[in-house]
């Protein structure tokens, strides 16, 4: 025996049908909750609108939120409601006011949904003004960096040039005490431009801790073919350059050191504070030259970074690499 329709439609949408109520009615209401759901409030106002035509066999149908017609279809020009609030309203008026009634609760649901909708739109838009206005201010403010930074190193590299002419006896000999001012003066100047570097210095920095024991630490594959020593400072190995650039560099090292086979290895870094840079030692032992393809590749990554590379040699198996620091203002201390 077949199943009923109004048993049909109550199983899809999710409650009991009342005999009296045409379930065609019903599952109407059900294909417009599920173009409500895939295409928004509007889309399912509309088809309730076409639905509520075909069932009441209006030439007109209208929503109405308040006084506001929100969406219509058919012909005709729908009439001004007097009273407030969400409904559906159709001409002529039909008699048929249980099947008006069930299509209009639900239209007042569309439009309460569409309310939502509006209200998410709108909150959207505002943030995403928010944001625009932000990046513009946050370009202003780069700009003003910039010009400040620039400000401040100019004359400074004027002062750190006569101090430096100075001290090599260009303006005629100095007495002791003329040196020592000179040298208190020089240190003064270099303290100045790395406070001016880090306060208002440009550019990423990564840190090479992380990378360094991704690459060498005990669970890595170096760890697991050789012995590998390493002594890292107890603060953040900052180097100046992006991670996606950096690590590229690591990479390339770790692929270089492991050419060389060897069977020991020596991992040391240490700052050099008068160059602001980070030293990269690397002792090797057991093996052999590495390859001219990974040296290449080294010499040229670690270019990139602004640093330079000494590669080992068969009397001294030796790894060199200078890399560009972020060490932090004069005096400072950094902690991990």
């Amino acid at each position: 025996m077949p199943i009923p329709l109004r048993v049909q439609v109550g199983a899809r949408s999710g409650r009991s049908v009342d005999p009296d109520v045409d379930a065609g009615v019903e599952q109407a209401l059900v294909a417009v909750a599920e173009r409500a759901l895939c295409r928004g409030a509007h889309a399912g106002m509309e088809l309730l609108l076409r639905e509520t035509l075909r069932l009441t066999g209006a030439s007109g149908a209208a929503l109405f939120d308040g006084r506001v017609c929100v969406a219509r279809v058919g012909t005709g020009i729908p009439l001004p409601v007097s009273g407030g609030g969400r409904m559906l309203k159709v001409w002529p008026e039909r008699a048929d006011g249980a099947v008006l009634e069930r299509l209009s609760a639900f239209g007042s649901a569309l439009l309460a949904a569409r309310a939502r909708e509006s209200a998410a739109n709108a909150r959207h838009t505002k943030l995403l003004a928010q944001r625009r206005e932000l990046e513009r201010e946050v370009a202003r403010w780069e700009q003003r960096r910039s010009h400040a930074a620039h400000d401040l190193r100019t004359p400074l590299m004027v002062i750190k040039g006569y101090l430096d002419m100075m001290m090599k006896g260009i303006a005629g000999p100095m007495n002791p005490t003329v040196q020592r001012y000179l040298d208190r003066m020089m240190r003064a100047a270099q303290d100045q431009r790395a406070l001016i570097d880090h306060r208002l210095g440009r550019g990423a920095v990564t840190d090479l801790r992380p990378l360094l024991h991704t690459a060498f630490g005990p669970a890595s594959r170096h760890a697991q073919r050789c012995t590998v020593t390493m002594a890292l400072p107890e603060r953040p190995v900052l180097v100046k350059g992006a991670r996606i650039k950096v690590e590229p560099w690591m990479r390339a090292m770790a692929r270089g050191l492991a050419s060389t086979r060897a069977t020991a290895m020596d991992l040391q870094v240490e700052a050099v504070e008068p160059t602001s840079s980070w030293r990269v030692l690397a002792m090797t032992r057991g093996g052999e030259t590495p390859s001219a393809k990974a040296l290449t590749r080294m010499r040229e990554l670690t270019r990139r970074l602004g640093g330079t590379l000494e590669a080992p040699t068969d009397e001294e198996p030796r790894w060199v690499a200078r890399l560009p620091a972020e060490l932090g203002p004069p005096g400072a201390a950094v902690t991990g």
